[in-house]
C-alpha cells in the first residue's frame, strides 16, 4: 500500500516507521524542514511508563478556578473568543469526575504497557545509541504528606499493571538521589519509578527518519504546508500539499497542535486543543540529578542529558504571544529558586540565545480525557494518530504499532469484510 503520513514529530516518524517495516511505501510529509521541528523538539525527555496519569481529575476540578484567575505560577487558563475552547473546557470537565478520570488511567495504563513493550522491541532493531532510552528512573516528589497519600493511592494499581513504583520518604528519596540534598523546595517523600527512562527527543526522531529512509524507503518531505485531503465519496485518494499531490491508499493523521486546520478541508474536527509547555537546556550544575525528577506543585520536571540538564513545565492555554517569552523566563526563575546548583543558571540570556542553552515552547496537542485518538475513521483509507499531550514521547512506540496494526488488519481484508473495525468521524 501507499501511505502518507502526516506530521514528522515523535508521532510521525514512529508511524512511519513500523508501516515501512511491514513493507508499506510510505512517504511522510510535515511544512517544517526537518524532523521534530514541534512539539516533539525540546520536550521534558522523560518517558514516564508509570506516570501517564490524565490532567482530567478530581484535584485538577478543584484548582480550575485557580488557574483562570491566575494565581497557580505553573498552570494559565486564559479567556478567549474562541469558541472551540469552551466546548473543549465542558468535556474537559466531564472528564473529571472520580468515575471517569479511574477509566480513563487505566486505559493510559493500558496504552503505557503496551508502548513500553513496543519501545523495547524497537531499540532491539536498531542498533544506534540515539534511540536507546536510558535508564534513569523518576522520582515524583510530594510536598506535604496530603499529597503523597494521594500520590500513592494510584500506585497499587499501576503495580497490577507491571510497573514498579515505590512509596519513599524524604530520606529515601535523598538515598536514591543524593543531589536533592540541595533542593529548596519542600517535600516530605514521593513516588520512584526504577523503569523510567530519559530519551532526547530530537536525536531519537532525527535517528528514526535515517533509518526508516535506509532500511525501508520511506520517503520525508519537508517544506510541505498540507492544504487538503482529496477525497472520492467515501474514500481518502490524495494528498494536496502547496508544491505536490501525494495520491495514496490510505492517510494518516499524525499532526500535533493544528490538526483541525486539515482535517477542516473535509469537514472533520476532533476535540484536540492546543496547550503550551516550555523547557530549558543548559549546561550541567554542580548538583544535576542522575534520576529524573517531577515536581507536581511547581510544574516542573528535571532531567540529565548527559552533558546538559533539561528543564520543562508549566501548561498555558490561549496565552498571548507578547507573553510567551515572560513564561519562559518563569520557568527559569522558578527552577533557579528550587534547585539553584542543578544547572549552570550563569546562562542568564537564555530566553533569547541560539546555542543550545535556550528556552524553548511548544504546543501540546491535548485532548479532554487526555486519552490520544488512535484508530481508523468513517473515511476508507483515514486514519487518526492524534492527541498524545504531554505524552508523545511516552506513548509513541506502543500507539505506532497499534495504528500499524490496524491499517495492516485493513489491507489483508475484502471490502466487505469487516470494514474498518472500530471507527472515528
Amino acid at each position: 500500500m501507499k501511505i502518507v503520513v502526516l506530521g514528522a514529530g515523535v508521532i510521525g516518524v514512529t508511524t512511519a516507521y513500523a508501516l515501512g517495516r511491514l513493507g508499506h511505501e510510505v512517504h511522510v510529509i510535515d511544512k517544517a524542514d526537518a524532523v521534530a521541528a514541534g512539539a516533539s523538539h525540546a520536550n521534558g525527555a522523560q518517558i514516564s511508563y508509570s506516570y501517564a496519569d490524565p490532567f482530567a481529575n478530581p484535584e485538577t476540578f478543584k484548582k480550575i478556578p485557580k488557574y483562570m484567575l491566575g494565581r497557580d505560577k505553573g498552570i494559565g487558563l486564559h479567556f478567549t473568543k474562541n469558541l472551540g475552547y469552551y466546548m473543549w473546557g465542558l468535556r474537559f470537565l466531564s472528564n473529571c469526575t472520580a468515575t471517569k478520570s479511574a477509566n480513563n488511567l487505566q486505559l493510559m495504563l493500558e496504552l503505557a504497557r503496551y508502548s513500553k513493550a513496543a519501545m523495547a522491541k524497537l531499540a532491539t532493531e536498531i542498533p544506534c545509541t540515539s534511540i536507546q532510552a536510558v535508564n534513569a528512573g523518576k522520582i515524583i516528589l510530594a510536598r506535604t504528606p496530603n499529597e503523597l497519600i494521594q500520590l500513592s493511592k494510584s500506585a497499587s494499581l499501576k503495580r497490577s499493571y507491571g510497573f514498579d513504583i515505590e512509596t519513599l520518604d524524604k530520606n529515601q528519596c535523598m538515598e536514591h538521589e543524593p543531589m536533592l540534598a540541595s533542593w529548596r523546595g519542600e517535600f516530605c517523600g514521593g513516588l520512584f519509578a526504577p523503569g523510567d527512562k530519559v530519551l532526547d527527543p530530537l536525536a531519537f526522531c532525527m535517528k528514526m527518519q535515517t533509518y526508516s529512509e535506509n532500511k525501508f524507503g520511506v520517503k520525508f518531505h519537508f517544506n510541505h504546508n498540507i492544504v487538503k485531503l482529496e477525497r472520492n465519496g467515501g474514500k481518502i485518494t490524495a494528498v494536496q500539499t502547496d508544491k505536490d499531490m501525494f495520491s495514496c491508499d490510505s492517510a494518516i493523521v499524525c499532526l500535533g497542535a493544528g490538526v483541525n486546520k486539515v482535517l477542516k478541508t473535509i469537514g472533520k474536527r476532533h476535540p484536540v486543543y492546543a496547550m503550551r509547555g516550555y523547557s530549558l537546556t543548559l549546561p550541567k550544575g554542580e548538583h544535576t540529578p542522575n534520576i529524573s525528577i517531577t515536581d507536581p506543585l511547581s510544574k516542573i520536571v528535571f532531567t540529565n542529558l548527559g552533558d546538559k540538564i533539561r528543564i520543562a513545565g508549566f501548561l498555558d492555554a490561549n496565552l498571548p504571544e507578547k507573553k510567551i517569552g515572560s513564561r519562559g523566563l518563569a520557568l527559569f526563575e522558578t527552577a533557579k529558586k528550587l534547585w539553584p546548583d542543578a544547572a549552570n543558571y550563569a546562562v542568564n540570556d537564555a530566553v533569547n540565545d541560539d546555542s543550545g542553552n535556550h528556552v524553548w515552547t511548544g504546543l501540546r496537542p491535548m485532548t479532554p480525557s487526555g486519552i490520544p485518538i488512535v484508530g481508523a475513521s468513517a473515511l476508507k483509507g483515514l486514519y487518526y494518530n492524534i492527541g498524545h499531550g504531554s505524552l508523545g514521547l511516552t506513548l509513541a512506540a506502543g500507539s505506532a504499532e497499534k495504528i500499524a496494526q490496524i491499517v495492516g488488519e485493513n489491507a489483508a481484508q475484502s471490502s466487505g469484510a469487516r470494514g474498518q473495525g472500530k471507527k472515528r468521524a
